[in-house]
């Protein structure tokens, strides 16, 4: 007997949950509860994002903070400098990590956030009257001020976003790392000049790369919600 493929395996599941559904005594009512557990679902996710978030900044900030505090007892000692050689590349990294995780966590929060608005639409269809407690705004003075996290009319949001925070505040350790890193063979003032280049160049790295993040995820949804209009 010959063997099926994945492919039509799943074609078939695909048929018969189709069939099933078509044959449910109250697909009204089960669309609704189906609909319901998704948008219970879609404000867990949310909530998991923004838990995770603030998990993952406080990380860092007790790292970096821990950090200073330790060197601070050796500051006076001949280790202070071995121990920002290590340091400091470490917390640097994890700034990066962090960093990027922010940013996925963001995207994934606001791409959470148009589904719930999705469903949230549907619900303001249900009855004549329903429009009125399922408002959608037209401009920026909104009834629900839910409807505007996580989009921005303007590029500067990049730098109100908590990604955005550990980033600046990352770039900062990094350009202490690289004038600490000239400081023996460049003079002070050109060993803090190229401190604070190389913290402006990195913060704007990580802000451009967070501007076009979110742009090609807002381009995705906009596509998604145009598709459904249709």
């Amino acid at each position: 007997m010959p063997e099926r493929s994945a492919g039509n395996a799943t074609d078939d599941t695909a048929g018969q949950a189709d069939h099933a559904a078509r044959r449910l005594p109250d697909a009204p009512s089960a669309f609704f509860t189906a609909l319901v557990t998704e948008h219970f679902v879609l404000q867990t996710a949310r909530g998991i994002t923004v838990s995770e978030s603030s998990t993952r900044a406080a990380i860092y900030l007790t790292t970096l903070s821990s950090a200073l505090v330790a060197f601070g007892f050796l500051a006076d000692t001949d280790f202070a400098t071995g121990y920002l050689a290590v340091v400091i590349p470490v917390v640097v990294l994890l700034g990066v990590f962090t960093y990027e995780r922010l940013v996925q966590t963001s995207l994934e929060d606001v791409v959470a956030l148009a589904s719930m608005q999705r469903i949230r639409r549907w619900y303001g269809t249900i009855l004549p009257g329903a429009p009125r407690y399922f408002p959608v705004p037209e401009d920026r003075i909104a009834p629900n001020e839910l409807l505007d996290i996580g989009l921005r009319l303007s590029w500067r949001g990049v730098f109100f976003t908590l990604s955005s925070a550990i980033a600046v505040v990352n770039c900062i350790v990094a350009g202490a790392g690289a004038a600490l890193l000239t400081a023996s063979t460049w003079t002070q003032s050109t060993s803090l000049a190229a401190g604070v280049v190389t913290a402006v160049m990195l913060a704007t790295v990580h802000g451009v790369y967070q501007e076009r993040r979110y742009a090609r995820v807002l381009a995705l949804l906009h596509a998604a919600a145009a598709r459904t209009d249709v």
